[in-house]
């Protein structure tokens, strides 16, 4: 899955999104506790450059907001885009965007973290004073707020009848551009808890220039990703994630994604290790990506169970099978979903994989893209 408020802009995902305050209480002291109070920049050096995995590292994610109010976060799926968004300019080296989700029970809360890095300090400069029209667009009116990096820019967008209400900040650290959009009811968040947020990223991003931030390490099971070939590459980013981005399901009664309470029982009782996620481009189609995520299941019949009910729960999922049999392609919803889409299970695995431009209308050549790399998912997943 991926989604939800991003910059870069991905695949809409309609969720109503709900922070409640409380969940920001105390936090001040926590994060001052916790980092230190410098807020610009420091000079960066030359040398390689980081690694979208690192990138992503440096985001918020749901061990931080863990600590200031226990339970119900998770990481979602991470979105690996590489240059690929046409608005950030021939500069931008890499962009990469970290979703963590809470409250699945009621409307899930949402917070997302995007990182551009970009060739050259100035580059990111240049950049920071172009998305401004776009941030406008995004959210209504700046506001006030403490500086953070090199430079800060706080956006807000109150709730009304078209709104659901948010509140965002922009930062350029360096080499780097920052956004955190936060959304629903925290849009009453006030920006000094906001940069309290902005600043557990730039203090990662300062120990990643300084070599001291290193990627996590993935289990075992990544390496039964495919690799990259010649359609297939280069890998924009892999990962693990919480199973818990495998409840998303699109709702054709609600007209939108929402978590099912069905799925999240049924995943948390059957799956057995944390699922992996590798996102690649499609080299024939430079607009589009393919992107495979494996889930272990505990045994064979929980990864059919698991078929059985997105296929019952799940409007994108017209043509999963719930057993080894051959592979379906589930053709995009029009102006919804527009991901073609395949599911594969050998034994006790399951591989979704999907095809679709992340800025851009998706290629029909994604479902022939979905077909070749679930055909090579299937062959690459273990057997026990």
């Amino acid at each position: 899955m991926s989604g939800g408020l991003t910059d870069p802009v991905a695949p809409a995902r309609a969720v109503v999104i709900m922070i409640c305050m409380r969940i920001f209480s105390g936090y001040g002291a926590l994060v001052a506790a916790l980092i230190g109070v410098a807020l610009t920049a420091p000079a960066w050096p030359q040398g390689a450059q980081p690694s979208p995995e690192q990138l992503l590292a440096a985001s918020i994610h749901a061990d931080d907001l863990g600590k200031v109010n226990p339970g119900g976060w998770w990481d979602d799926a991470p979105e690996f885009n590489g240059r690929l968004d046409p608005e950030a300019g021939d500069a931008l080296v890499t962009a990469v965007t970290a979703h963590v989700f809470g409250r699945p029970d009621a409307a899930p809360a949402e917070i997302a973290t995007s990182l551009r890095l970009y060739a050259r300090a100035s580059d990111a400069s240049d950049t920071f004073d172009a998305t401004a029209t776009g941030d406008r667009r995004d959210y209504s009116e700046t506001i006030d707020g403490p500086k953070l990096g090199d430079r800060s820019r706080y956006l807000h967008q109150p709730a009304d009848s078209g709104h659901e209400g948010g509140i965002a900040l922009r930062f350029q650290f360096g080499r780097y551009l920052v956004r955190i959009d936060v959304g629903g009811d925290a849009s009453t968040l006030p920006p000094d808890k906001l940069a309290l947020l902005g600043q557990i990223v730039a203090d990662r991003l300062k120990e990643l220039d300084a070599g001291k931030l290193a990627a996590p390490a993935l289990p075992n099971l990544a390496q039964a990703l495919p690799a990259a070939d010649e359609a297939f590459r280069p890998v924009l980013g892999t990962a693990s994630l919480s199973s818990l981005s495998w409840a998303w399901v699109w709702s054709s009664q609600a007209s939108e994604l929402i978590v099912s309470g069905r799925l999240r029982a049924l995943l948390k009782d059957s799956v057995r290790d944390a699922p992996v996620l590798r996102r690649y481009r499609i080299a024939g189609d430079p607009a589009d990506i393919a992107e495979v995520t494996i889930m272990p299941f505990r045994t064979p019949d929980a990864a059919g169970r698991y078929l059985a009910e997105i296929k019952r729960e799940d409007a994108r999922r017209s043509a999963v099978t719930a057993g080894e049999g051959d592979i379906m392609v589930s053709p995009p919803i029009a102006d919804v979903a527009p991901a073609y889409r395949a599911d594969v299970r050998v034994g006790r695995y399951v591989a979704e994989v999907t095809c679709f431009a992340p800025f851009a209308p998706t290629a029909s050549a994604c479902g022939r893209a979905v077909k070749e790399m679930a055909e090579r998912a299937k062959k690459t997943l273990p057997e026990k």
